[in-house]
């Protein structure tokens, strides 16, 4: 059994200068969810709350209607828990604080729902959520003191999550004997996780009477230590936000409304549904649509027509069960902290996934023709039906190798 400790809303990551969905709505909620999702899932882990997966992923669209609404997905889950918002435009001009709390009671709903069917005891899920608000809906990290080499002083790294979905670093310096802070420096952007922070924390080091530190340790573009001299003094007392936004105008928090899991569309490919996935660095956009339509779409579209063609017996094979691919796109150079370029299968009694983990390279950065994008349809339909395919085949070996074994005996 995992342990529950891991929330997100995705895509939990993007470029600083730039929105990490086109809707303005989904953007907001999802920079807003950083911090209340680690805080959750910080919360979480302390309560150890047992179950088939460690995660608990939030998938968000634009909805019209002026109602937040919140999916669960109840059923025996693939590789995460999962659930979908629908995201009205008024949540893009909510307070940080409100979007927060928002945030918060979706995530508590979720958990909520989720509870009576995974065994959790709704008393650990309330304490999850009251920890959560007695650290008013932040989540930040203090790396361990190190000592000068002299050792007068002290240094250490504080960390927090920000409401534009980064962190944000900062530098103190203290005396050893009076315990005095002597020393702070101005905050710099970091990566917006627990495990980010922990890494960032590894860098800090004394170098010739200053303290440096790297915020982003392996950033693929490269990033200079930042630096404190501590016989200046300075103590900086400012803001960690950049992106503090006035809201003159209190608006009201939209009414979350819960609706059957998936009811968010029509199912034109039922059976088989398709979650996208990005590395750091690269966002939803990035991915180019072919004459309007969406690649995840054409995916969905070409291996349910191939599934119903009859092509190989998968679709005996299936039983009906139904098909979850997870397509997920990673930089060359990040591949190998996330697994490597393949696919993987896994069957259970209430689903089969496909993961599929391909290199982002054909489409980051630049203009792609029509022609690479159809291509990379038909690559990837390709790759699930060739997964897909071997499995039945296995599969069918395996009855004629019984079959064979009983008619011998007989």
């Amino acid at each position: 059994m995992a342990v529950l400790g891991h929330v997100e809303f995705w895509p939990p990551s993007g470029w600083e200068d730039l929105p990490w969905t086109e809707d303005p709505a989904t953007d907001a909620l999802v920079k807003s969810a950083r911090r209340v999702s680690e805080a959750y899932g910080d919360a979480l882990r302390a309560e150890r709350l047992e179950g088939p997966c460690s995660s608990l992923r939030f998938f968000s669209h634009p909805h019209e209607d002026d109602e937040l609404q919140l999916q669960v997905g109840t059923a025996a889950p693939g590789e995460w828990e999962s659930g979908i918002v629908l995201v009205p435009r008024v949540v893009a001009a909510l307070s940080s604080k409100d979007r927060g709390l928002l945030v918060l009671d979706l995530i508590h709903q979720a958990m909520v729902d989720l509870a009576p069917h995974r065994g959790w005891s709704l008393e650990a899920v309330q304490r999850a959520r009251a920890r959560v608000l007695t650290q008013g809906l932040e989540f930040g990290w203090f790396s361990p003191w190190k000592a000068s080499p002299d050792r007068s002083k002290s240094a250490r790294v504080v960390f927090r999550v920000a409401d534009d979905g980064f962190g944000r670093a900062v530098i103190e310096v203290r005396d050893r004997a009076s315990e005095d802070l002597v020393a702070r420096s101005e905050p710099v952007v970091a990566y917006a996780s627990l495990v980010s922070f922990r890494a960032s924390a590894k860098t800090l080091r004394w170098v010739d009477g200053n303290v440096q530190f790297i915020p982003r340790p392996g950033l693929p573009y490269g990033q200079d230590h930042v630096s404190v001299d501590p016989a200046l003094r300075r103590i900086y007392r400012g803001t960690a936000d950049r992106q503090a936004v006035a809201h003159p105008t209190r608006v009201p928090v939209p009414a979350i409304v819960r609706v059957p899991y998936g009811s968010h569309r029509v199912d034109e490919t039922p059976g088989v549904d398709l979650l996208l996935g990005f590395g750091p660095g690269l966002v939803v956009e990035s991915l180019p649509d072919v004459e309007g339509e969406h690649i995840g779409d054409m995916v969905e579209r070409e291996v349910f027509d191939r599934l119903e063609s009859g092509e190989a017996g998968i679709k005996d094979w299936l039983e009906g069960t139904p098909i979850e691919i997870v397509l997920e796109y990673h930089r060359p150079d990040q591949v190998h902290d996330f697994g490597a370029f393949g696919t993987r299968v896994r069957r259970t009694a209430k689903r089969v996934s496909v993961g599929i983990l391909r290199d982002a390279s054909w489409f980051e950065g630049k203009d792609v023709a029509t022609s690479l994008a159809r291509d990379e349809v038909e690559a990837v339909a390709e790759q699930v039906m060739a997964a897909l395919g071997a499995r039945a085949a296995r599969r069918q070996g395996k009855r004629l190798g019984k079959a064979r074994t009983a008619a011998d005996r007989d």
